[in-house]
């Protein structure tokens, strides 16, 4: 089963989990994670969710820039407990859940955030529609992901920069399957296209969809659609 096998994968990377992260983007994910958060329009008032918060990054950088209530959610215990021994001033409230049973009311939240974790949901048609459900009839919901490379020479570098993703996992997290996982749910992932159509069936509108570094990963944001 897909979610145990996940759970399995980020327990064992966890220890690792933001060093290798920095070494495998040349620590370019933090700058994407950047741009994620420049994007939010978010008041002392807003109740944001980051949904598979992993080691709670985001979160504590929204919750420590805008002063708002931030829940940080994810469905591994030992990446919650990794983000809760972070030094930061402020911290958000911590969940252990899953995405496909999300464990709020309907309409509470202005914003969800997924940064670099759809991916992994055991079923993203049904995670989709429970981050739907919790939105804000004025909600939007904004994921950072992998995607497809535009450019046929660019993703042909790119390819080959992956088959060294799992030595680079050996060589310094000794931990090679983990990261034979992650190429390959990030070769398996839907590209923007596919995404947005995933979106727009799981009830959301006005699908913007940012590219970065030519693909290499793309922010998708959308807004609830009211009727839904």
């Amino acid at each position: 089963m897909k979610k145990k096998f996940v759970n399995r994968v980020f327990s064992s990377v966890s220890m690792k989990y933001d060093f290798m992260n920095d070494l495998m983007s040349i620590g370019m994910h933090r700058i994407w994670k950047e741009k994620v958060i420049s994007l939010l329009e978010i008041s002392q008032d807003s109740l944001v969710l980051d949904l598979a918060s992993g080691s709670g990054d985001i979160s504590m950088k929204i919750q420590e820039k805008f002063n708002c209530k931030c829940i940080a959610l994810d469905a591994n215990m030992e990446m919650l407990e990794i983000a809760k021994k972070k030094l930061y001033s402020s911290q958000p409230f911590y969940i252990y859940g899953n995405a496909e049973t999300l464990p709020f009311k309907k309409t509470i939240f202005d914003y969800v955030i997924v940064s670099f974790g759809l991916r992994n949901f055991n079923d993203i048609p049904k995670s989709l529609e429970q981050i739907n459900r919790v939105l804000k009839k004025t909600g939007t919901f904004i994921c950072l992901e992998f995607s497809e490379v535009n450019s046929p020479f660019f993703r042909k570098i790119l390819k080959t920069y992956f088959k060294a993703i799992p030595k680079l996992g050996l060589l310094f997290a000794n931990n090679k399957f983990a990261y034979e996982y992650l190429v390959e749910s990030i070769l398996n992932f839907p590209n923007q296209i596919q995404l947005t159509k995933k979106l727009t069936q799981a009830g959301f509108k006005n699908v913007k969809v940012i590219d970065i570094i030519d693909g290499v990963a793309a922010i998708h944001i959308s807004k609830k659609n009211e009727l839904s």
